[in-house]
């Protein structure tokens, strides 16, 4: 089955409210997202260098448990460590040769959580590994050779699924990234930065709650003056580049009386000091992003196997397709639904919205039937969360808005 349909009015850009989230890279959700991936990616990379192939793995079971800081006025220890807990399943042998795993899963770990948290050396953490090889199939997680990798050398959709991508960030989107890629670079700044875009019409409120990182500030007055000063900078950048009415608020349960570390304050730039745990799957999607106005599909794909696997492969396709008809005709959606066992060019239905149909399928079943999918995947670290550079984001706004 195959739709094209013009439905302006579907699109994320033309509704009259728009809503848009953005979990930071320190924030706990995103913390389990990144470490999955990057676990992910570096198993491909060994196998690939190996192997020759990516071995069988699922690694999108990670939980990222929150460790516990004892705070003084303006600085704390951890008296509790942050559990890093991996689950899923791994291949660990092929041919009978042990893969390092528990090696491969805990470098992951440890790099993700250094590049994530500004306090990383405050840290204390530990590694749980959960992981197994079970299943019904002998050979699945302990093949004997490349024969047994059978989506070897046509990828198949492992599991039914629905994915879609849109062609081109809406204002609300890229708002949702400035805010947190501007906060950050403020240098009193935690990375477990959240920002939620309102916009009405062409109006625009933006909701930003920042931690303060230790070692930078020295009371609550500093803090309330320093998110001031910011925001306010920010609100002025905004309103040359937006039409309409701007509200940037930051830190709406601060005070500026009380100890500093009674305020939003961190030791790594986290929550996770505070106890507060992540989980992959229920933070932001392919996009960074949480939108709800995008139906954004059923699959989180982070620590999935991107040999195959529907949530990382479809996803990825998805997304080629949509920005492939975005440079032609400008902001569309594409939803793709794979049943389990199909060939990836050959999906159960396709959908496509766009205000310009001519030759939007041609150009969205091209996109579906590329193969190329790995290096970006592995070698461009696709999907690996990680902050957008500000200037680019205030350029994007500098463009002509959708249409």
């Amino acid at each position: 089955m195959s739709t094209t349909a013009p439905a302006p009015s579907r699109l994320p850009h033309e509704l009259a409210v728009e809503v848009v989230e953005r979990k930071g890279v320190g924030h706990p959700d995103t913390l389990a997202d990144a470490i999955a991936e990057r676990a992910s990616i570096l198993y491909a990379r060994y196998c690939l260098a190996e192997f020759g192939a990516v071995l069988h793995h699922n690694l999108d079971k990670v939980a990222v448990l929150g460790g516990r800081a004892r705070f003084g006025a303006t600085d704390g220890v951890y008296d509790r460590p942050l559990r890093v807990v991996f689950g899923g399943r791994i291949s660990t042998s092929f041919a009978g040769r042990l893969l390092p795993v528990r090696d491969i899963l805990e470098q992951a770990a440890r790099e993700q959580l250094q590049d994530a948290l500004p306090g990383y050396a405050h840290l204390n953490w530990v590694v749980r590994h959960e992981t197994t090889d079970s299943s019904k199939f002998a050979r699945w997680f302990a093949p004997h050779g490349l024969e047994d990798l059978p989506e070897r050398p046509t990828a198949f959709a492992n599991d039914t699924a629905y994915l879609v991508a849109t062609g081109s960030p809406s204002r609300a989107e890229t708002l949702a990234l400035l805010t947190e890629a501007w906060f950050r670079r403020q240098p009193w700044a935690g990375s477990d930065i959240k920002a939620l875009v309102v916009r009405d019409g062409q109006a625009f409120t933006v909701t930003a709650c920042v931690p303060a990182l230790a070692g930078h500030l020295s009371t609550a007055a500093e803090l309330a003056d320093a998110t001031q000063d910011a925001t306010a900078r920010l609100t002025a950048e905004l309103s040359k580049r937006l039409p309409g009415p701007i509200e940037v608020v930051c830190n709406t349960r601060n005070t500026r009386t009380g100890p500093l570390s009674q305020q939003y304050f961190t030791l790594t730039g986290s929550a996770v000091d505070y106890g507060e745990d992540g989980m992959v799957g229920r933070g932001n999607a392919r996009s960074g992003l949480i939108t709800p106005a995008q139906q954004a599909g059923n699959e989180a794909l982070f620590g999935k196997n991107p040999a195959y696997h529907v949530g990382k492969v479809g996803g990825w396709l998805t997304d080629t397709a949509a920005r492939t008809l975005a440079t032609t005709a400008g902001p569309c959606r594409v939803a793709v639904m794979w049943r389990n066992g199909a060939r990836y060019p050959d999906p159960a239905s396709v959908e496509i919205t766009t205000k310009d149909p001519a030759g939007a399928e041609r150009l969205v079943r091209e996109s579906l039937a590329r193969t190329d999918w790995m290096s970006d995947l592995v070698d461009q670290e696709r999907y690996l969360p990680r902050l957008a550079p500000v200037d680019d984001l205030l350029a994007q706004l500098d463009s002509p808005p959708p249409s």
